[in-house]
């Protein structure tokens, strides 16, 4: 969903549209710097949060089409109408698990639903393993991105509006 917000920054008014994104997975939000990935952690490849996760499904936060899945299959890109992307990418450094634990439920270019299953994830062999399950939801550096927000909490996978995600439009 897009909602229009108005907002006064410097004595000027400013217009952003602001997407609303459901929660992909089910779990407990946390600050993205309490990841364990400097990748992640650091925000290089944009602003986002963390889940750490009740279940081992993951869902798509908004309508769009799935833009990538990695081989590994620990993560899939989704790209909003806006042209705004969004990667779901589950546990750190997973993708040495070579896809074990990992089934993928949807396909490259295919159009999707907010609150579709997008991933299943088997949390037990992930931790078993000794990985981190964190779910790293991440909106991928864009000029256009002003900000990621949410409030942290324990949200249910699909719940609507758990992030927000606000585009720049100065007028």
């Amino acid at each position: 969903m897009r909602k229009l917000v108005l907002q006064k920054k410097m004595g000027r008014i400013r217009r952003s549209v602001q997407i609303d994104a459901a929660a992909p997975v089910a779990g407990r939000l946390v600050p993205l710097q309490e990841v364990a990935d400097e990748t992640f952690s650091q925000g290089y490849l944009g602003e986002g949060l963390a889940i750490d996760p009740d279940s081992g499904y993951a869902a798509s936060p908004f309508d769009g089409i799935v833009s990538h899945i990695a081989d590994t299959k620990h993560a899939v890109l989704i790209r909003h109408a806006s042209g705004i992307q969004v990667l779901i990418h589950i546990g750190v450094n997973t993708v040495e698990l070579q896809g074990r634990g990992f089934t993928v439920l949807v396909k490259t270019g295919e159009a999707i639903e907010q609150g579709q299953p997008l991933l299943e994830f088997d949390l037990p062999f992930i931790r078993q393993a000794g990985y981190s399950p964190f779910a790293i939801v991440i909106a991928i550096k864009d000029p256009l991105i002003d900000a990621v927000n949410c409030e942290y909490r324990s949200v249910r996978m699909a719940e609507p509006d758990v992030f927000r995600i606000v585009l720049k439009q100065d007028h």
